[in-house]
């Protein structure tokens, strides 16, 4: 099976009107070996400007997740991606700008390094990639490709995506229909499984992480506000 999907794929099979993706606030709850916190995720936008970002914190600890990006022929372009997460036993602060002009993708903070960014490549952040799997998944497509940065070294690796079933899924008293999306990349064991609510403009319901040595998840527990 081919997985190669070039980026002029989406511009073909999907204008902007049929790929953009409504605002949202929602309560999410966070699961880790670590830690159980429930905080709000958002996905903002102000013309061409947009945000998803994750606050969440109680008594013991306190986590930020922010990616801005903007849009652009359908494509996303990262802007900043910030981290930020306490107590000690969990702290990662991390903050990745990427530097359009200059060609650059700099991170500093818990893991500083430079890289050189590729005009041929198509970089995501570990947020905004989930804009551009809704997107591939609201054109058609089933299986593709994408980059996503390597957080730790710089630079990024390349995950294939799949559709692996439709299932239902509940949240509260409702019921959706999801699409169950997989993700893998060569030489690892980790799988990364999406769940895209079709009745939501394939928003995500929950979002299972795991590897041999540990499983996060992230699973929807209430819509705030849509569209």
């Amino acid at each position: 099976m081919n997985y190669k999907f070039s980026i002029l794929t989406i511009l073909i099979t999907c204008n902007f009107i049929a790929c953009d993706i409504p605002e949202y606030e929602a309560k999410y709850r966070f699961e880790s070996e670590e830690i159980s916190i429930t905080g709000i995720r958002q996905f903002k936008k102000n013309k061409n400007n947009y945000e998803i970002r994750f606050d969440a914190s109680n008594l013991l600890a306190s986590m930020m997740f922010s990616s801005k990006f903007n849009i652009e022929n359908n494509i996303v372009i990262p802007k900043t991606y910030d981290i930020k997460i306490k107590p000690k036993f969990l702290k990662r602060d991390q903050l990745v700008i990427f530097n359009k002009q200059e060609g650059l993708i700099q991170s500093s903070g818990q893991n500083p390094w430079q890289t050189t960014m590729m005009k041929s490549d198509a970089v995501f952040d570990p947020l905004n990639v989930q804009i551009m799997i809704r997107m591939y998944i609201k054109s058609g497509l089933n299986n593709f490709v994408l980059n996503i940065l390597d957080m730790q070294e710089g630079g990024f690796k390349e995950y294939v995506f799949e559709i692996k079933n439709i299932e239902k899924c509940i949240v509260g008293e409702i019921e959706y229909k999801c699409r169950i999306l997989e993700r893998s990349r060569e030489d690892t064991d980790r799988i990364v499984t999406y769940y895209l609510a079709e009745e939501l403009d394939f928003m995500f319901i929950k979002i299972i992480d795991s590897s041999p040595d540990k499983t996060n998840t992230l699973e929807l527990k209430e819509i705030l506000s849509f569209g």
